[in-house]
């Protein structure tokens, strides 16, 4: 090293000295924290709190709907979770959109029992087994049968209606209707409207066991 460069370097050490013993300058060592008092922030409130409840809004201004037969096949066909509401239990009275079938099959149905006119296969996380709806298409009553069976594609909001002519189930198709789960304690009251025959044939039969099981529970 030159004589020169020994020469600055001693002055910046003397510099550096000075600096150090007058408090000028520190150097970075040791372990004081500096704390700040705390600051309070204070804002106006642009909005008023908002509390959603969303299942409740949608069952009051009627537009909760449960999943049609179509949709509840494609949600188990591409393994879809479904949202629990779309299958929600119905409750007493209440008036559901359904899609409606007839099935000619013979056997036992769900509850063990033998296949008979008066009975329908339904989904029973929204109609329940052993439970009576009475089902209308459009405006005309068709008549109140009993929750008996259950079905592999019997799911969502669909009834499946038990005829003895396969003939005639293929000739009903699927038609658009409603359903209304009648009340337990209503169940043995009498019928407030005739049942249209006409619109569903070979349903006659019906009419006549409806008639023997009111005799049956008259006292």
């Amino acid at each position: 090293m030159k004589r020169g460069d020994w020469i600055r370097l001693a002055l910046a050490l003397v510099v550096a000295t000075i600096f150090i013993k007058t408090g000028a300058a520190r150097l970075p060592v040791g372990r004081t924290v500096i704390r700040h008092s705390p600051v309070a922030v204070y804002a106006e409130p642009l909005l008023d709190p908002l509390v959603v409840t969303a299942k409740k809004l949608i069952r009051e201004r009627g537009q909760f709907r449960r999943a049609t037969a179509a949709e509840a096949i494609r949600m188990r066909a591409a393994g879809i979770i479904p949202d629990p509401s779309r299958f929600a239990r119905a409750a007493a009275g209440e008036e559901i959109p359904v899609s409606l079938t007839q099935y000619c099959l013979s056997g036992k149905t769900r509850r063990g029992r033998g296949v008979r006119p008066g009975i329908v296969a339904a989904d029973p996380r929204i109609f329940p087994l052993a439970r009576y709806v009475e089902v209308f298409m459009d405006k005309k009553y068709i008549g109140r049968y009993l929750v008996d069976d259950t079905g592999g594609n019997v799911i969502g909001a669909t009834l499946d209606i038990w005829t003895p002519s396969c003939r005639q189930a293929t000739r009903f198709g699927r038609q658009q209707g409603k359903a209304v789960l009648v009340a337990r304690e209503a169940e043995h009251l009498p019928f407030s409207a005739m049942v249209e025959l006409d619109l569903i044939p070979d349903l006659r039969a019906v009419s006549a066991i409806w008639e023997s099981l009111a005799k049956r529970e008259t006292p």
